[in-house]
């Protein structure tokens, strides 16, 4: 077996895959800053435990495949880095692990690694957990009760998200300017949309992610949530809320947008970030839990590769009628 430090293959989107992966690394170490000073050690302790579990999970696939070892590739650690911010802080430890290991095992390695696998692999992670424990997956402590969480997981008070409330029709108690710094019921790395955004502006500036898909996937969940409101308060109340609970705005800025999984044409872009914000929203209507943003993502990474295509045969078909209207007019 050999630990090679060279380049790993390029990813799309027109910067070597270094760059792309260490930048998401970086904004994701810095979303994760938060849920540390709210959550106390236990949250630094789930994220870390979750992004070596996730490399050591990937050393293993690399050892049983006979495959070489990437120290250049930081993408297990940023898939730990996502299943740990997108679970409650009070979440026990058994729970990341199985999430690490589905996303690193069956979802990301057997399909060739880093720039190969079809899905996203810290949504599949989560979404497997999901389905098997939501009981611990939408339980969240009581942020106002004070205080900092303890290592060892046990019972405690918990309560519902605004998700759940907005599930039920019922408005939040929280206000919306109160939800952009994320310190309210949620998973606990998703909902802090200031730090959200501003780590997205960084990925764009740098290239590392195309801006069409988050404001797509952001635009078609606003205009859903103002047609088809679940608050008495009407369209825009609905919009602020839908916005800012749970995790998609996590979902369509970080995890929507990763190149390995998104099209590749432009207009592809715009289609795909589209129908992610609106199936976001259908599961979160009609779907079995109070979030459906992993599930939406891997519904989207699904249909990728036929967004290009329907695009490119589009334009194909565009082209192929310009040349022969204009051969008629020649010919007339």
């Amino acid at each position: 077996m050999k630990l090679l430090e060279g380049s790993l293959r390029r990813l799309p989107g027109g910067r070597s895959s270094e760059g792309i992966l260490g930048d998401m690394l970086a904004v994701l170490l810095v979303t994760s800053v938060l849920p540390v000073v709210y959550h106390g050690l236990r949250a630094a302790l789930l994220i870390g435990g979750s992004m070596l579990l996730s490399f050591a999970f990937y050393v293993l696939a690399q050892l049983l495949g006979s495959r070489r070892i990437w120290v250049a590739d930081c993408s297990p650690l940023i898939t730990g880095a996502v299943i740990a911010l997108l679970l409650p802080a009070n979440v026990p430890f058994w729970v990341v692990a199985v999430a690490d290991a589905f996303a690193i095992l069956v979802a990301k390695e057997p399909f060739g690694g880093t720039g190969h696998n079809p899905f996203n692999p810290g949504a599949a992670g989560v979404a497997f957990v999901t389905v098997l424990w939501p009981q611990y997956v939408f339980s969240y402590y009581n942020m106002s009760a004070g205080g900092t969480l303890p290592l060892v997981w046990r019972e405690m008070e918990t309560v519902p998200s605004p998700a759940a409330w907005l599930r039920e029709g019922i408005q939040p108690e929280i206000m919306p300017f109160e939800m952009l710094w994320g310190r309210f019921a949620g998973p606990m790395g998703a909902t802090a949309a200031v730090v959200i955004g501003a780590g997205t502006l960084f990925l764009i500036v740098r290239k590392s992610a195309d801006w069409r898909i988050p404001v797509a996937f952001l635009a078609a969940a606003a205009l859903y949530a103002a047609l088809f409101p679940r608050l008495l308060g009407g369209a825009v109340i609905s919009v602020k809320y839908e916005l800012l609970s749970g995790s998609l705005i996590f979902c369509a800025c970080y995890l929507a947008s990763d190149p390995c999984t998104s099209p590749r044409t432009k207009g592809g872009k715009w289609m795909y970030g589209a129908l992610g914000g609106i199936l976001l929203m259908l599961l979160r209507n009609y779907g079995a839990y109070e979030q459906g943003g992993c599930f939406a993502i891997l519904l989207i990474n699904a249909f990728s590769p036929l967004i290009d295509r329907v695009v490119l045969y589009g334009r194909r078909e565009v082209l192929r009628r310009g040349k022969a209207l204009g051969s008629q007019k020649q010919n007339s």
